[in-house]
């Protein structure tokens, strides 16, 4: 804890000198250095009662009781060029990430930079260094980094692009893709291009646009993983069409894999596709999305490790299509998707808005809201029992939500989910099924009692018959803006359920005899917003689940303990 109290001193006192002293280090009129600081810190606490049923494994801390996942990032741009540097310090990782489980790294310090520069011109540019980009909808490539979820896959190579007229847009690029807190050996390389037929027969009341892709991935380890596959070269491709005109958009794509793949390291080595389709219409106050996909195979690693590839061994981006609820109990139990265990999945989600206001009275208006997002698994063979499997149904959550303002002091937000899905899918492929159901009710109301003071109250019910039983939440938050905000919530597992291996019926490590916990999930918290800093402290227990962000989630272990999290930039 020493060293990162060491780090975020220095950091900071870096981030106010160079505040105070950026007239001095500009280059010309037009350049600009900008910093950002984000720190994320744990100290885990002894909970005696999570321990004693198993929730959490003390033996496996062997980085002690602090976590910290710590960003400094530096950028500096004049005229057409820029260049910048993020130097990343674990000391150590925060529990929850695949960093040390994948890697097998029992270090508590860990250090990674990524660095780039770059030159822009009015139609072409060149970036060399770590590069985040993405072809398409990202299916086919895709570099970025999440935060949430300590994921960072950028390709340190070189990137170039250029653009004819608006009709034309080609880009290539070629890397080494980051693995966790390393470089693998495998190259990755690809070229995108796009031809806006609209721009090209001069119709400007829309869009249309023709787009395809190409990206090679190249084994280097193939030897160590010689009884996956044999081929050192993967090809893939994907073809899309992009359509708009009068408030209505039409996005397709396709992506196959032209040789096998291996997309889980305990199956065989396959082909992989994917179709992709987006529709959307927009009228007025009213909105409407649809989104379809049918997956096979489709995960791609940047490198094939036979102990497993882990959420930050990707390079393309193969998202849940599903709601990303904000509700505590609506996003008790996520859809964590089926392909992982049976290769492939078909469904998809359907989005619909309405607004409801006088344009004369800015104070008074309703927003509805309802969404319907499905799941199946598509025809595969059973790797472990040798069954052809048809396809059936894991995921389905039907929710809507009513906002209404009342006037200039009063809102409030009602929403309704239910949610069904296979919990057997989300541990092997098993011919057998397990459906669990619940029903989620949420009343959320905000009271703006004067311009700077407002308070907030948060009710929450799961109804389920199954897995975890009932459950109840409520949260209270008050607000003094613009500088301080203070909560304190609870989500409480209020039905004894004994269902086996999902249930709340824990056997004791210690006596081996089984017994129901019906366990409180407190947190208390605060914080301080001024300019461009925000601070967090909070304290409380954390329920062991999954952590979703953009539609990608990674399992967050049970603990209690203190957080605090501070972001600064300017």
């Amino acid at each position: 804890m020493k060293k990162f109290l060491l780090f975020l001193g220095v950091a900071l006192c870096a981030t106010f000198v160079v505040n105070e002293a950026s007239a001095q280090i500009k280059a010309g009129e037009n350049g600009q250095v900008s910093i950002a600081l984000e720190s994320n810190s744990s100290y885990y606490l002894e909970d005696k009662t999570l321990e004693d049923i198993g929730l959490i494994m003390p033996d496996k801390r062997i980085r002690g009781n602090f976590g910290s996942n710590d960003y400094l990032k530096v950028d500096y741009n004049t005229g057409k060029f820029s260049a910048g540097v993020q130097v990343e310090g674990y000391l150590p990782g925060l529990y929850g990430y695949d960093f040390y489980e994948y890697q097998q790294r029992d270090s508590k310090l860990t250090a990674f930079i990524t660095k780039y520069v770059q030159w822009e011109d009015q139609n072409w540019g060149v970036r060399l260094g770590d590069i985040y980009d993405q072809f398409g909808n990202g299916l086919i490539f895709r570099t970025y980094e999440d935060r949430a979820l300590a994921f960072n896959n950028a390709l340190a190579g070189a990137r170039a692009y250029y653009n004819f007229n608006n009709m034309v847009n080609v880009k290539v690029v070629a890397g080494m893709p980051r693995l966790y807190d390393s470089r693998t050996k495998n190259a990755i390389f690809g070229a995108d291009l796009s031809l806006s037929l609209s721009d090209m027969i001069g119709w400007y009341n829309g869009m249309l646009a023709l787009e395809g892709s190409y990206v090679g991935r190249y084994q280097n380890n193939v030897q160590e993983v010689s009884y996956l596959t044999e081929q050192k070269l993967l090809n893939m491709v994907s073809g899309r069409l992009n359509f708009e005109t009068a408030g209505f958009t039409l996005r397709g794509e396709y992506v196959q894999k032209l040789n096998e793949d291996v997309f889980n390291p305990s199956l065989p080595a396959a082909k992989g596709n994917v179709i992709s389709v987006d529709l959307g219409y927009n009228y007025k106050r009213f909105s409407a999305s649809a989104t379809f996909r049918r997956q096979e195979n489709m995960t791609t690693p940047s490198v094939m490790v036979p102990m497993g590839n882990g959420g930050g061994n990707m390079i393309n981006y193969v998202p849940l299509l599903t709601r990303q609820h904000t509700y505590s109990l609506a996003n008790l139990n996520p859809y964590r998707g089926s392909s992982v265990h049976t290769g492939g999945e078909i469904g998809g989600q359907l989005d619909l808005y309405y607004s409801l206001r006088n344009p004369k009275v800015r104070n008074k208006y309703w927003n509805f809201h309802a969404n319907f997002s499905m799941f199946n698994t598509v025809n595969h063979l059973n790797a472990y029992t040798g069954e052809e499997m048809k396809g059936r149904n894991v995921w389905l959550d039907a929710n809507f939500d009513v906002e209404r303002q009342w006037n200039k002091q009063l809102k409030t937000t009602f929403l309704y989910s239910f949610q069904r899905w296979d919990e057997e899918i989300n541990h092997f492929d098993s011919p057998e099924a397990h459906y669990c159901a619940s029903h989620i009710f949420v009343g959320d109301v905000t009271y703006k009692i004067n311009k700077k003071h407002s308070l907030r109250f948060e009710a929450q019910y799961l109804a389920s018959n199954n897995y975890e039983g009932d459950w109840v939440a409520a949260s209270i938050e008050y607000n003094f803006a613009p500088k301080f905000s203070f909560y304190v919530s609870d989500m409480w597992n209020c039905e004894k359920m004994d269902d086996g291996m999902y249930g709340n019926d824990y056997t004791s490590l210690e006596t081996w005899e089984s017994d129901h916990y019906l366990l409180h999930y407190y947190q208390v918290g605060a914080s301080f917003t001024h300019n461009s800093l925000r601070a967090q402290l909070s304290y409380g227990r954390n329920r062991a689940g999954y952590v979703c962000s953009g539609g990608v989630c990674r399992f967050q272990p049970a603990y209690t303990g203190l957080n605090l999290a501070i972001t600064l930039s300017f």
